[in-house]
């Protein structure tokens, strides 16, 4: 690609996708609604070429969840969250599982697979993952229980590696990844990661207790974090055959610094840095990933997948989300009723689907021989890739639109919100 294009097309996304947030902003709205609408004006006067789109999305995906996973972690309130961690986990385990089979049967249902065949379950675990960080300026602005807006910001940000886990198990069923034993492949990646993370985090400690970084101290932050990133996922899988999740990983090491470093007074100049850039680089990455899911999605993907695309996002949204919830929360000790009510209809979808879709799609159109024919005697792989881009792409767009529109009357009724 020539660069002073690829220059070109950057000023696009990042100018054009400011104005459009920026303005989602004036009138009140999520962005993510506007920014994919932005992405899909791209497509449509082919204004990036969609073979620019796809293979770009790549590395901003993996880049751009690397950056996202510990800033969300890292802001996260340990003393908070404790307080609500067994409904966190739950959520985490149990729900995410059950979001992501209730998902994956009506996905297969909808484009008439065997209700078992594990395309659907790949399209439910890209979902599964939630993005409650579209609701935190709602939650600002409204008298909201912290127990509750906690328990959805740290659910998101614990499940989104946990998603791409789950995610990858599929894939490797589906013969797109390797294949290894699940149960050994799960706990490498889940429990590989937060140890990894742990370490990588009182790793960060030491370094940083001796060495003063000044000014520098985020770059720094950056490329430790990135590094364990790729020994997780590039240098251990060589060493042992397993995999150990890098997002998993990042998130944790977040975790720790935000909660042991951040609030020693030797360390705040330093802390507040990293906080600040990478706050902004997440700014940065949120666009384009959410522009370029748009740019993906040609108008001729719509109108092949618009109607059973919808079907499936709706049954994720409101039957899948609201099942798994309430099965997860049931077990004891349960939080009271009408406020895992409010969980189980707050849950949109963010980032993390958006980037994997993309990453599956473009993945699978790159390279269409590497779909098995035992799946794609039930659908081919360039109707697989479709299905899946655009059925995640309205699962987005509904549910931020729903759930961002219902936050505040539903907190009304349900958690008894003095407005």
């Amino acid at each position: 690609m020539d660069v002073i294009l690829a220059i070109g097309y950057l000023s696009i996304l990042f100018a054009g996708g400011s104005l459009i947030a920026k303005l989602a902003e004036k009138f009140g709205i999520p962005d993510i609604p506007l920014l994919l609408i932005f992405g899909l004006l791209i497509s449509f006067f082919n204004i990036i070429p969609k073979g620019i789109v796809e293979t770009s999305f790549e590395f901003i995906g993996n880049f751009g969840l690397i950056i996202l996973l510990f800033i969300g972690s890292y802001e996260m309130e340990w003393d908070v969250m404790k307080k609500v961690l067994g409904t966190i986990v739950k959520l985490d385990v149990i729900a995410l599982l059950v979001v992501c089979a209730i998902s994956g049967i009506v996905f297969n249902w909808v484009f008439h697979l065997p209700l078992l065949a594990i395309i659907g379950f790949l399209f439910g675990a890209i979902v599964c993952a939630t993005d409650p960080a579209t609701l935190i300026p709602i939650f600002s602005k409204m008298n909201m229980n912290p127990e509750v807006a906690i328990t959805l910001e740290a659910e998101s940000v614990f499940n989104d590696p946990l998603g791409i886990v789950v995610a990858l198990i599929c894939l490797s069923a589906m013969g797109l990844a390797a294949s290894e034993n699940p149960i050994l492949e799960f706990s490498s990646l889940a429990v590989g990661g937060i140890i990894l993370g742990l370490i990588a985090g009182k790793f960060y400690e030491i370094i940083v207790s001796k060495i003063k970084f000044g000014d520098y101290i985020a770059p720094f932050t950056l490329g430790l974090c990135i590094a364990f990133w790729y020994f997780a996922e590039g240098i251990f899988p060589q060493i042992t055959g397993y995999e150990i999740s890098g997002f998993m990983a990042a998130a944790i090491m977040g975790l720790y610094i935000g909660n042991t470093m951040a609030p020693k007074p030797g360390y705040k100049k330093e802390m507040e840095r990293v906080s600040m850039f990478f706050g902004e680089l997440s700014t940065f990455i949120r666009i384009l990933i959410f522009v370029l899911l748009g740019a993906g999605v040609s108008i001729s993907l719509l109108e092949n997948y618009a109607i059973p695309a919808t079907i499936c996002a709706l049954g994720s949204i409101l039957l899948a989300r609201p099942i798994g919830v309430l099965i997860a929360t049931s077990i004891p000790p349960a939080r009271p009723f009408l406020e895992r009510i409010y969980i189980a209809l707050e849950g949109p979808r963010g980032v993390v689907p958006a980037t994997m879709s993309a990453m599956v799609y473009s993945e699978i159109m790159n390279n269409p021989s590497i779909v098995p024919s035992s799946i794609s005697k039930y659908m081919p792989p360039t109707e697989l890739a479709g299905a899946i881009l655009v059925a995640t792409f309205a699962t987005i767009i509904i549910s931020v639109i729903l759930e961002a529109s219902w936050a505040k009357p539903l907190a009304k009724v349900l958690l008894k919100n003095k407005q």
